[in-house]
């Protein structure tokens, strides 16, 4: 079995330096810049070509956030002091440090970094066509500009939409910025928002030009202009969707924007093969591989309420019934088609046996003997949801749609779960329900966004992340973090939580 790898973090040609009280210049570091450097199409073309890959292998990254909010949402656990797990799992929570001398604030740090440095490689790839008239075209004659800038703006929208899922506030930077004009800091809401205006631009381009994307941009896919627009729906509908920081935020999201969104959004599971080289994930790895990540109890129980929803003491593999192989109404088919029983647990007692747990994910197994398989990040299951949560909290509610949609889908065919009714609350339950069992450890934070948006994260666990401490240093920005006591209750650290 191939010996699991740490990810040497994805280098893009433009690098962010924050400097400035509160305030953003861009530099580039490299001699010679970027004008200079990619003054030919051909050189344009190449570093949008490896934009998704780079947006992908940060989000993805064993020194990035996933791992930590996998288990801080209580979806995975582990007791383990690696990419911050324990750290970010204590009972009762604790605040973040966000001291630059900590241990694993590499998580926050390359994470916060690494997306600026893909957000400059996009903002410079769409600056060289739409300032420099720039124009692309392939060895045939085919012009490939629509495409190159098709894939900038979607890179764009991502790079700054998931800094504004993760963090409370960031510096917001497109190829219209002035760099010579200090950036403010912008909160969270307007990042999002900006992020969304540049995955439009991207799905514009998709709706006026025919295009398909080189096999290499995106493996195992065959990613046309449909296929893209598609893509870049999906993550508009998500953003919106998943950056509420609490109920009453969530609340108050346009919900007939994000159905116009999803209604255009995946018909295929966005999920690029794997070849253990350029492309694979540690977080699915590390979340699942025997001896790291488990399955919390929390997820067990919603799949099968016999089992006990936290881990007491040593005598709670006492009181363990015997599971289910085959299908048993009431009980999700899931628990034992995705995941899988365990006799013992390795975690170390002293630790807390709140970590302790009876079963694994093993829907990623294949991946984890072959290294060679498609990793999803959206699933279609996850825009259908979208669709149904958006059809029943519009203004005007059509709560039968929303119920056919989760009839029609993973819950009943996969889960051999009863359907619900046209009932607000249940048509709620089942779509909170679905993301934390059918979405588990796909995309980077699905389960914790969805805990977040229902108040649901054990009380004190930050609802966000500070800016990194490096940055906040380098910026000459005060000291602050999030957690117990610090920051703001309900807006920045739950004040929730799923048991009390």
């Amino acid at each position: 079995m191939k010996t699991i790898k740490y990810f040497l973090i994805f280098s893009v040609i433009a690098a962010f330096i924050l400097a400035g009280c509160e305030s953003l210049e861009v530099k580039n570091e490299n001699d010679p810049d970027f004008a200079t450097a990619f003054s030919n199409p051909s050189d344009v073309k190449g570093v949008a070509s490896s934009l998704i890959n780079a947006w992908f292998m940060i989000t993805q990254n064993y020194d990035g956030p996933a791992l930590a909010l996998w288990v801080g949402a209580d979806a995975g656990t582990c007791s383990w002091g690696n990419a911050a797990m324990r750290d970010f799992s204590y009972e009762p929570r604790r605040a973040w440090d966000n001291t630059p001398s900590y241990g694993n604030a590499v998580i926050t740090e390359n994470y916060y970094k690494t997306l600026y440095s893909i957000l400059s490689s996009a903002n410079e790839v769409v600056g060289k066509i739409k300032k420099d008239n720039l124009v692309i075209t392939s060895d045939n004659g085919t012009d490939e500009t629509p495409m190159v800038q098709a894939v900038g703006h979607l890179v764009q929208g991502l790079s700054l939409g998931y800094v504004g899922l993760l963090f409370d506030k960031a510096f917001i930077v497109t190829e219209s910025t002035n760099l010579t004009e200090t950036v403010p800091v912008s909160g969270y809401k307007e990042v999002i928002d900006t992020a969304v205006a540049c995955l439009d631009k991207c799905i514009a381009i998709c709706a006026a030009k025919t295009f398909e994307l080189p096999t290499t941009w995106v493996p195992g896919i065959v990613m046309t202009n449909t296929k893209l627009s598609e893509l870049a729906n999906t993550v508009a509908a998500v953003l919106l969707s998943y950056s509420p920081r609490n109920k009453t935020e969530n609340d108050a999201v346009d919900w007939a924007k994000v159905l116009a969104y999803a209604n255009k959004g995946l018909t295929y599971d966005f999920a690029p093969k794997m070849d253990d080289i350029t492309w694979y994930t540690s977080y699915h790895t590390y979340a699942n591989y025997s001896g790291w990540g488990m399955t919390d109890m929390r997820i067990v129980n919603m799949m099968d309420s016999r089992f006990p929803s936290r881990w007491v003491d040593a005598n709670t593999w006492n009181i363990l019934p015997t599971p289910v192989t085959s299908h048993t109404a009431g009980i999700d088919d899931r628990i034992f088609t995705d995941f899988q029983y365990m006799s013992s647990c390795g975690f170390r007692v002293e630790r807390g046996y709140y970590h302790f747990s009876c079963y694994r994910f093993k829907r990623r197994d294949t991946y984890l003997s072959t290294w060679t398989e498609p990793a999803p990040v959206f699933y279609k299951a996850e825009n259908d949801l979208l669709k149904a949560e958006a059809l029943s909290k519009k203004s005007s509610p059509d709560l039968a749609a929303a119920a056919a949609i989760i009839n029609s889908g993973t819950r009943v065919t996969r889960g051999g779960l009863a359907p619900v009714s046209a009932d607000a609350t249940e048509i709620e339950n089942a779509i909170f329900y679905e993301r934390n069992i059918e979405l588990f450890c796909s995309g980077v934070g699905v389960e914790f966004f969805t805990m977040r948006k229902a108040n649901k994260l054990q009380s004190g666990t930050p609802l966000h992340f500070p800016i990194p401490g490096q940055q906040l240093e380098v910026n000459l920005m005060d000291y602050y973090s999030f957690g117990p006591g610090q920051g703001v209750a309900g807006q920045d650290y739950s004040n929730g939580g799923w048991f009390k």
